[in-house]
C-alpha cells in the first residue's frame, strides 16, 4: 500500500498546475488500477475486472479526487496570500496595449 500510495503522491505532485483533460483522467485513472493490479500479483493476461481488483485491495479509486482536492487546496492557499497571483486569480489586474 505503501508503494501506491508513493506513485500516487508523485503522479499528483504538479497535477495543481494541469488542465485535466479526459483523456488525462484516463491515463490517470489506468496508471492508479496498473499499481493496484502490480500489489495484486495481477497479470495484464488475467481477465480480471478492475471491479474485482478494488474490491481485492478493499480501496476505491481516488486519484482524480485527491487531484482536485490537491487544486482546492492550493487555490485557497494562494488567494489567503497577497501576491500578484492572487490579483490575477481574482481578475484585479488591469490589462492594456
Amino acid at each position: 500500500m505503501v508503494v501506491v500510495m508513493c506513485v500516487v503522491t508523485n503522479a499528483t505532485d504538479n497535477s495543481v498546475f494541469w488542465t485535466l483533460r479526459a483523456v488525462d483522467q484516463k491515463h490517470l485513472e489506468s496508471s492508479e488500477m496498473w499499481c493496484w493490479r502490480r500489489v495484486e500479483k495481477i497479470s495484464w493476461t488475467d481477465h480480471v475486472r478492475n471491479e474485482e481488483v478494488l474490491l481485492r485491495v478493499k480501496e476505491q479509486r481516488n486519484i482524480l479526487h485527491e487531484i482536485r482536492k490537491r487544486k482546492a487546496n492550493w487555490i485557497g492557499h494562494i488567494l489567503h496570500r497577497n501576491c500578484l497571483l492572487q490579483r490575477v486569480i481574482a481578475g484585479k489586474i488591469q490589462g492594456g496595449i
